[in-house]
This record gives C-alpha cells, sequence and structure tokens, in this order.
C-alpha cells in the first residue's frame, strides 16, 4: 500500500502517489510567460529556481465553480519539476492500487488521459492521476 496526496479541484477530489511530490506551497500569482498554452498560469520563482505553473484542472477538463485556488502541488517526474494550483489540498490516504476501478464512458477525453480510474475511500470518490500524463501533457 502506497501514500497518496488527495487534493481539490472544485467540488471533486484528486491523489497523486506521494513518491511524485516534492513540496507543497500556499497559492501565489505566476508571471505569465508569452505563448504559452492556455492551462498555463506562467511562472513561479522557487528558490531561485524558475518552474512553470500549471492550472490543474483546466488542463484536466474539470469544471470548477468556483476558480478560488489555494495551493500549489510542486510535482517531479524524473528531473522536471512543474507546479501545479489546486483548490486545495486536503490530506494523506492510503493507496490500493487494487482498488482502482475504470472510470466510466462518460468521463472527457482528457480526464481519462489524466487518470489511473477512481477509487472510492468511504463516502468519498477520489480519482487518481497518473504523474507521467500529466507532465507529457503539460509540456506539449
Amino acid at each position: 500500500m502506497e501514500k497518496a496526496l488527495v487534493f481539490s479541484l472544485g467540488d471533486q477530489e484528486f491523489s497523486v502517489q506521494i513518491s511524485a511530490v516534492k513540496e507543497i506551497k500556499e497559492w501565489a500569482k505566476a508571471t505569465p510567460f508569452p505563448a504559452a498554452p492556455p492551462f498555463v498560469e506562467g511562472v513561479v520563482n522557487v528558490r531561485g529556481a524558475v518552474i512553470p505553473l500549471v492550472d490543474m484542472a483546466q488542463m484536466m477538463g474539470v469544471s470548477e465553480e468556483t476558480r478560488e485556488k489555494k495551493a500549489i502541488i510542486f510535482l517531479k517526474n524524473e528531473s522536471k519539476i512543474i507546479g501545479f494550483s489546486v483548490t486545495n489540498v486536503t490530506d494523506i490516504s492510503d493507496v490500493d492500487e487494487a482498488e482502482f476501478k475504470s472510470l466510466p464512458e462518460l468521463s472527457s477525453d482528457n480526464l481519462k488521459y489524466f487518470s489511473n480510474g477512481i477509487q472510492s475511500l468511504g463516502e468519498r470518490m477520489i480519482f487518481s492521476v497518473n504523474v507521467s500524463s500529466l507532465f507529457e501533457g503539460s509540456l506539449q
């Protein structure tokens, strides 16, 4: 069983493997980056490193009733680090790969591409995010 960081995008909950999390910071406005895709908010300076900041909800096609962002999750994949703005960081939970279920056919293509599946934690339904796909989608 592995640990996962659970966070929200609007009213929906998502998780990423804790091993992919570099750090979590309070949300801060990014410096706009010319000619970036619409889901890229810009770049942020973290201890001298310039890191892209991506609006995860917009990139994944998740509708948010409120666009308020309270946190940035910095994820690492190989040698790359990208910041993803989220509504809130909820908790750290145990994840059992066997508990993931396939997404229903009515899911958007974006959500299917970026997700490992969905799991139930008590009354909560949590979408598991595929970090490798997230990085591939962010860098296009």
